[in-house]
Protein backbone atom coordinates (compact mmCIF):
# COMPACT_ATOMS: atom_id res chain seq x y z
CA UNK A 1 0.00 0.00 0.00
CA UNK A 2 1.34 3.90 -0.90
CA UNK A 3 1.23 6.70 0.78
CA UNK A 4 -1.61 8.52 -1.14
CA UNK A 5 1.01 11.70 -1.93
CA UNK A 6 3.05 9.72 -3.51
CA UNK A 7 0.08 8.97 -6.00
CA UNK A 8 -1.61 11.77 -6.82
CA UNK A 9 -1.41 13.97 -10.17
CA UNK A 10 -0.64 11.05 -12.19
CA UNK A 11 -1.71 8.91 -14.28
CA UNK A 12 -0.82 5.22 -14.38
CA UNK A 13 -1.05 3.19 -17.37
CA UNK A 14 -2.51 0.11 -15.77
CA UNK A 15 -5.53 -1.89 -15.25
CA UNK A 16 -7.68 0.04 -12.57
CA UNK A 17 -8.91 -2.52 -10.62
CA UNK A 18 -5.16 -3.04 -9.60
CA UNK A 19 -4.28 0.43 -9.02
CA UNK A 20 -7.08 1.38 -6.76
CA UNK A 21 -5.68 -1.40 -4.61
CA UNK A 22 -2.67 -0.08 -4.04
CA UNK A 23 -5.25 3.61 -2.76
CA UNK A 24 -5.47 3.45 1.40
CA UNK A 25 -8.93 3.11 2.73
CA UNK A 26 -10.89 6.15 3.07
CA UNK A 27 -8.80 8.22 1.36
CA UNK A 28 -10.37 9.37 -1.63
CA UNK A 29 -12.78 12.92 -1.99
CA UNK A 30 -14.76 12.17 -5.05
CA UNK A 31 -14.67 9.67 -7.99
CA UNK A 32 -16.01 10.56 -11.62
CA UNK A 33 -15.72 8.53 -14.08
CA UNK A 34 -17.46 7.07 -17.03
CA UNK A 35 -16.71 3.25 -17.56
CA UNK A 36 -16.70 1.13 -20.43
CA UNK A 37 -20.20 0.48 -21.98
CA UNK A 38 -19.99 -2.67 -22.98
CA UNK A 39 -20.93 -2.08 -26.79
CA UNK A 40 -18.19 -3.17 -28.80
CA UNK A 41 -15.88 0.09 -28.77
CA UNK A 42 -12.29 -0.68 -29.77
CA UNK A 43 -11.11 -1.13 -26.35
CA UNK A 44 -13.48 -3.39 -25.62
CA UNK A 45 -14.66 -5.45 -28.35
CA UNK A 46 -13.22 -9.14 -27.26
CA UNK A 47 -14.78 -8.98 -23.84
CA UNK A 48 -17.24 -11.45 -22.59
CA UNK A 49 -20.36 -10.26 -20.77
CA UNK A 50 -18.81 -12.17 -17.55
CA UNK A 51 -15.41 -9.93 -18.19
CA UNK A 52 -17.12 -6.93 -18.18
CA UNK A 53 -19.33 -7.65 -15.23
CA UNK A 54 -16.21 -8.85 -13.19
CA UNK A 55 -14.62 -5.57 -14.07
CA UNK A 56 -17.40 -3.44 -12.48
CA UNK A 57 -18.04 -5.45 -9.45
CA UNK A 58 -14.63 -4.98 -8.47
CA UNK A 59 -14.57 -0.90 -9.60
CA UNK A 60 -17.54 -0.48 -6.98
CA UNK A 61 -15.64 -2.93 -4.52
CA UNK A 62 -12.76 -0.76 -4.22
CA UNK A 63 -14.20 2.58 -4.48
CA UNK A 64 -16.67 1.52 -1.46
CA UNK A 65 -13.41 0.92 0.41
CA UNK A 66 -10.88 3.82 -0.73
CA UNK A 67 -13.91 6.73 -0.61
CA UNK A 68 -13.85 9.13 2.58
CA UNK A 69 -16.56 8.47 4.62
CA UNK A 70 -19.78 10.97 3.09
CA UNK A 71 -17.50 10.89 -0.06
CA UNK A 72 -19.14 10.79 -3.46
CA UNK A 73 -18.74 8.77 -6.52
CA UNK A 74 -20.32 9.67 -9.83
CA UNK A 75 -20.80 7.70 -12.50
CA UNK A 76 -21.94 8.46 -16.07
CA UNK A 77 -22.98 5.56 -18.18
CA UNK A 78 -25.35 4.50 -21.19
CA UNK A 79 -27.88 2.17 -21.62
CA UNK A 80 -26.92 -0.56 -23.91
CA UNK A 81 -28.20 -1.62 -27.31
CA UNK A 82 -26.57 -5.10 -27.65
CA UNK A 83 -26.79 -7.71 -30.97
CA UNK A 84 -28.82 -10.68 -30.96
CA UNK A 85 -25.60 -12.94 -29.89
CA UNK A 86 -25.57 -11.00 -26.70
CA UNK A 87 -29.44 -11.76 -25.41
CA UNK A 88 -30.26 -13.56 -28.08
CA UNK A 89 -32.92 -11.81 -29.12
CA UNK A 90 -34.48 -11.47 -32.85
CA UNK A 91 -32.95 -7.67 -33.04
CA UNK A 92 -30.77 -5.80 -31.39
CA UNK A 93 -32.64 -4.94 -27.98
CA UNK A 94 -32.08 -2.30 -25.37
CA UNK A 95 -30.41 -3.79 -21.74
CA UNK A 96 -31.48 -0.82 -19.58
CA UNK A 97 -28.16 -0.45 -17.58
CA UNK A 98 -29.56 1.48 -14.80
CA UNK A 99 -30.58 -1.90 -13.32
CA UNK A 100 -27.61 -3.51 -13.75
CA UNK A 101 -25.94 -0.99 -11.60
CA UNK A 102 -28.46 -0.46 -8.77
CA UNK A 103 -27.64 -4.45 -8.65
CA UNK A 104 -23.59 -3.96 -7.91
CA UNK A 105 -23.54 -0.56 -5.64
CA UNK A 106 -22.82 -2.63 -2.46
CA UNK A 107 -23.13 -0.29 0.39
CA UNK A 108 -22.83 2.90 -1.39
CA UNK A 109 -26.27 4.69 -1.14
CA UNK A 110 -27.82 6.05 -4.37
CA UNK A 111 -27.43 10.03 -3.73
CA UNK A 112 -29.24 11.52 -6.89
CA UNK A 113 -30.10 10.34 -10.22
CA UNK A 114 -29.62 12.83 -13.52
CA UNK A 115 -29.76 12.78 -17.68
CA UNK A 116 -27.06 14.10 -19.59
CA UNK A 117 -29.10 15.66 -22.63
CA UNK A 118 -26.97 14.66 -25.87
CA UNK A 119 -28.12 17.57 -27.95
CA UNK A 120 -25.08 16.74 -30.52
CA UNK A 121 -26.08 13.33 -30.83
CA UNK A 122 -26.80 12.51 -34.45
CA UNK A 123 -29.02 9.23 -35.75
CA UNK A 124 -26.66 7.10 -37.40
CA UNK A 125 -27.38 5.65 -41.05
CA UNK A 126 -25.63 2.51 -42.35
CA UNK A 127 -26.18 3.26 -45.42
CA UNK A 128 -28.94 1.33 -46.32
CA UNK A 129 -32.00 1.76 -44.18
CA UNK A 130 -34.47 4.29 -44.93
CA UNK A 131 -35.34 5.00 -41.39
CA UNK A 132 -34.65 4.01 -37.91
CA UNK A 133 -35.78 1.05 -36.26
CA UNK A 134 -35.20 1.78 -32.87
CA UNK A 135 -35.29 5.38 -30.85
CA UNK A 136 -31.32 7.26 -30.77
CA UNK A 137 -29.45 6.86 -27.32
CA UNK A 138 -29.68 10.74 -27.10
CA UNK A 139 -29.26 10.67 -23.56
CA UNK A 140 -26.89 8.95 -21.04
CA UNK A 141 -27.25 8.69 -17.51
CA UNK A 142 -25.68 9.99 -14.22
CA UNK A 143 -25.97 8.65 -11.45
CA UNK A 144 -24.07 9.95 -7.75
CA UNK A 145 -23.43 7.72 -5.12
CA UNK A 146 -22.51 8.01 -1.76
CA UNK A 147 -20.62 6.37 0.83
CA UNK A 148 -21.88 6.59 4.66
CA UNK A 149 -20.47 8.47 7.10
CA UNK A 150 -22.33 7.93 10.18
CA UNK A 151 -23.98 11.11 10.23
CA UNK A 152 -25.79 11.84 6.91
CA UNK A 153 -24.45 15.06 6.52
CA UNK A 154 -24.34 15.68 2.76
CA UNK A 155 -21.33 17.91 1.42
CA UNK A 156 -22.69 19.41 -1.85
CA UNK A 157 -20.64 22.48 -2.43
CA UNK A 158 -23.03 24.11 -5.20
CA UNK A 159 -26.94 23.67 -4.07
CA UNK A 160 -27.92 25.56 -7.46
CA UNK A 161 -25.86 23.10 -10.21
CA UNK A 162 -26.68 19.78 -7.66
CA UNK A 163 -30.21 20.38 -8.09
CA UNK A 164 -30.26 19.95 -11.61
CA UNK A 165 -31.85 16.90 -13.44
CA UNK A 166 -31.25 17.44 -16.86
CA UNK A 167 -27.55 18.03 -17.25
CA UNK A 168 -25.79 19.00 -21.46
CA UNK A 169 -28.20 21.46 -22.92
CA UNK A 170 -25.78 24.65 -21.62
CA UNK A 171 -22.96 22.47 -22.36
CA UNK A 172 -20.82 24.10 -25.19
CA UNK A 173 -18.47 20.67 -26.67
CA UNK A 174 -19.34 17.24 -27.78
CA UNK A 175 -15.56 16.32 -26.70
CA UNK A 176 -15.02 15.88 -30.23
CA UNK A 177 -11.64 14.16 -29.71
CA UNK A 178 -10.50 11.89 -32.89
CA UNK A 179 -7.87 10.42 -30.32
CA UNK A 180 -10.64 8.66 -28.51
CA UNK A 181 -13.93 7.01 -29.19
CA UNK A 182 -16.22 7.64 -26.43
CA UNK A 183 -14.59 10.68 -24.62
CA UNK A 184 -16.77 13.10 -22.65
CA UNK A 185 -17.15 16.91 -22.74
CA UNK A 186 -15.26 18.70 -20.42
CA UNK A 187 -18.56 20.14 -18.78
CA UNK A 188 -19.38 17.14 -17.38
CA UNK A 189 -16.22 16.60 -14.71
CA UNK A 190 -16.17 20.29 -14.52
CA UNK A 191 -19.82 19.92 -13.12
CA UNK A 192 -19.08 16.93 -10.47
CA UNK A 193 -16.09 18.49 -9.16
CA UNK A 194 -17.58 21.71 -8.69
CA UNK A 195 -20.47 20.37 -6.97
CA UNK A 196 -19.01 17.52 -4.73
CA UNK A 197 -15.19 18.76 -3.68
CA UNK A 198 -13.55 21.15 -2.35
CA UNK A 199 -10.45 22.80 -3.95
CA UNK A 200 -7.42 20.44 -3.32
CA UNK A 201 -9.61 17.71 -3.02
CA UNK A 202 -8.42 13.97 -4.28
CA UNK A 203 -10.39 13.28 -7.60
CA UNK A 204 -10.36 9.75 -9.27
CA UNK A 205 -11.20 8.56 -12.57
CA UNK A 206 -10.60 5.12 -12.68
CA UNK A 207 -11.21 5.08 -16.89
CA UNK A 208 -8.90 7.90 -17.49
CA UNK A 209 -9.14 7.66 -21.07
CA UNK A 210 -8.17 10.52 -22.73
CA UNK A 211 -7.61 13.02 -19.69
CA UNK A 212 -10.48 15.19 -19.55
CA UNK A 213 -11.23 14.47 -15.79
CA UNK A 214 -7.85 15.32 -15.54
CA UNK A 215 -8.08 18.88 -17.20
CA UNK A 216 -10.83 19.46 -15.09
CA UNK A 217 -9.24 18.72 -11.86
CA UNK A 218 -6.62 21.09 -13.11
CA UNK A 219 -8.75 23.84 -14.00
CA UNK A 220 -10.24 24.04 -10.72
CA UNK A 221 -7.45 23.32 -8.41
CA UNK A 222 -8.15 19.68 -7.32
CA UNK A 223 -5.63 16.89 -6.74
CA UNK A 224 -5.84 14.43 -9.24
CA UNK A 225 -5.48 10.30 -10.01
CA UNK A 226 -5.97 8.48 -12.82
CA UNK A 227 -5.52 4.68 -14.40
CA UNK A 228 -6.14 4.05 -18.18
CA UNK A 229 -4.90 0.95 -19.35
CA UNK A 230 -4.54 1.84 -23.37
CA UNK A 231 -1.06 3.17 -23.97
CA UNK A 232 -2.71 5.56 -26.87
CA UNK A 233 -5.03 6.83 -25.04
CA UNK A 234 -2.52 6.97 -21.85
CA UNK A 235 -0.17 8.96 -23.70
CA UNK A 236 -2.55 11.41 -24.96
CA UNK A 237 -3.69 12.19 -21.82
CA UNK A 238 -0.24 12.74 -20.05
CA UNK A 239 0.60 15.46 -22.94
CA UNK A 240 -2.58 16.97 -23.27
Amino acid sequence: MYQLTELTNKIYNKNCVLGMIDIPDNSINLIVTSPPYFVKKTYEKNWSWEDFDTLMKNVFFQAERILKPGGYFVLNFGDNGFGRDNLGTECISTYPMAHYYWEIKGKLELQATRIWRKIFAKVPFNGQAKYAPRNLFDYEHIWTFRKNDGYGKEKVRNIRKSCRGVLGEDWTSSAGLKIHCAAFPIELPLWAIEVYSDENDIVLDPFMGSGTSKKACEQLNRKYLGFELNKEYFDYAINR
